[in-house]
């Protein structure tokens, strides 16, 4: 039961890392895995405890560089998007959902990198914000076209990371409270949680280092190189499931 712990923290550490880096990355990299050691809902309710403490804090260092208008407009049309998403899950097979989405977050991330560009005002804003929304009552995975639509402003790094912290902590912050609205906190989900404390600790002190070694272009490779990950992930997952 032990390794079990120490691998928790390992793997955690190294999300960390990875979202303190780039700005997101923590559940793509750490649930599957920690799934597999502690069980998948535990990994779930417990990394959004810890990736709850993460993003605040992410959000805190660069509380100067938050665009909150575009927080505000991504938050409002999320949660207009999150009934259709339940709609979604009823009447789409999850697989087949999880496929396109794959498919599109790799095509997206593709012509970003060779030049596409989004139009940069708030409807595009609030069209990722409202996919998001779909996106996280239907497959619990909101972050791509968050990051698809951050991307296409080229932000400076600083804010860049500072905002979609912001996002991702309402939605977190909401996520932990329909956890807790339906008994989902179990002495488990604490467990793989306070496990992983150190790992948020060591990772995201790592990961800070490394952001700040990074000028613009580099971010942005670092950015929708992660992108492309996340989509590969997700694809070869619902291949495989």
């Amino acid at each position: 039961m032990v390794w079990v712990w120490v691998g928790v923290f390992a793997v955690v550490a190294i999300a960390s890392a990875a979202q303190a880096l780039s700005g997101f990355g923590f559940g793509l990299i750490a649930t599957p895995i920690v799934a597999v050691l502690a069980g998948p809902r535990e990994a779930i309710v417990g990394l959004t405890m810890v990736g709850l403490l993460l993003v605040a804090q992410l959000s805190l260092r660069g509380r100067g560089h938050v665009d909150r208008p575009t927080v505000l407009v991504m938050t409002v049309a999320a949660i207009l998007g999150m009934p259709l998403g339940l709609l979604v899950l009823t009447q789409v097979e999850e697989r087949v959902l999880t496929l396109l989405i794959a498919a599109a977050v790799i095509l997206f991330a593709v012509l970003l990198w060779r030049g596409l560009r989004l139009p940069r005002h708030r409807g595009t804003d609030a069209v990722a914000g409202f996919a998001a929304g779909i996106l996280s009552t239907s497959t619990g995975t909101s972050g791509p076209p968050i990051v698809i639509a951050l991307s296409a402003k080229e932000m400076q790094p600083t804010v860049f990371r500072a905002t979609i912290s912001a996002i991702f902590l309402v939605q977190g912050a909401a996520a932990l409270v329909a956890f807790a609205i339906g008994g989902q906190i179990t002495r488990d989900a604490v467990s793989v949680a306070l496990a992983a404390l150190p790992g948020v600790t060591v990772g995201s002190i790592v990961g800070e280092r490394g952001f700040r070694r990074l000028d613009t272009p580099t971010f942005r490779r670092v950015v929708l190189g992660m992108l492309f990950l996340s989509g590969v992930v997700a694809l070869f997952g619902a291949l495989w499931s």
